[in-house]
C-alpha cells in the first residue's frame, strides 16, 4: 500500500513539475506576428493589402526603442530583428533545422522581453515615413499547458503569442486610427 502511495506522489509531483516548467517556458519565451494593414491598397475584394518594402521601429511607453523589424522580400511578411547579429531575424539558418531551433530559442526569449510593452511604432514603406504611429497588441497565452499533448498541431514547446498590429495608408501617407 505505501509503495502505491509513494508511486502515485511521485507521479503527481512530476506532472506538477512539468506543467510548472511548461507555464514558466510559456512567460519567458514568445511567438511573435508582426502586420502592417496598407489601406492604400484597398481594392474591391479586400479592406487592406500588405504592403513590402516594410522597415519598422517598435517603442515603449516611454519612447524608448524596444526593437526594430524589417519585411522579407519578396515574401513580405515581416521579422523582428535581434540586437546581436548572429542571431538576427534567424532567416539566416533556414536551410538547417538545429541551427535555427537554437536561434529561435535565443529570439524567443529575447522577444518575450519586450514584445508586452510596444505601444507605438514607426513605419517606413517606400517613401512613406510615418512616426509614433498606435500599435494594437494581441497577446494569448491560454494553451501553455497543452504543450505536452504528443499531436504536432497542438503540442511543442510552449510560448506565450504576440500580434502587432500597425494600420497604415500608404496612398496618402497616412496613418489609419484604430
Amino acid at each position: 500500500m505505501r509503495a502505491t502511495a509513494k508511486a502515485s506522489l511521485v507521479a503527481i509531483a512530476a506532472f506538477a513539475c512539468l506543467l510548472a516548467w511548461g507555464y514558466w517556458h510559456a512567460a519567458t519565451h514568445a511567438s511573435i506576428s508582426l502586420r502592417v494593414e496598407d489601406y492604400g491598397l484597398q481594392t474591391d475584394r479586400q479592406l487592406f493589402g500588405t504592403p513590402h518594402g516594410v522597415t519598422l521601429a517598435f517603442f515603449g511607453t516611454g519612447n524608448e526603442l524596444l526593437a526594430s523589424a524589417r519585411s522579407i522580400e519578396p515574401a513580405g511578411y515581416i521579422l523582428a530583428i535581434h540586437p546581436d547579429p548572429s542571431i538576427g531575424d534567424c532567416s539566416k539558418y533556414q536551410n538547417s533545422q538545429q541551427e535555427y531551433a537554437a536561434c529561435y530559442e535565443v529570439h524567443s526569449a529575447w522577444a518575450s522581453g519586450w514584445a508586452s510593452r510596444v505601444r507605438s511604432a514607426t513605419v517606413t514603406v517606400g517613401g512613406c515615413a510615418l512616426g509614433n504611429l498606435p500599435v494594437n497588441v494581441y497577446s494569448s497565452n491560454a494553451d501553455w499547458w497543452l504543450w505536452w499533448v504528443p499531436l504536432p498541431h497542438v503540442g511543442g514547446t510552449p510560448r506565450r503569442y504576440f500580434e502587432h498590429v500597425v494600420k497604415v495608408n500608404t496612398k496618402s501617407c497616412t496613418a489609419v486610427s484604430q
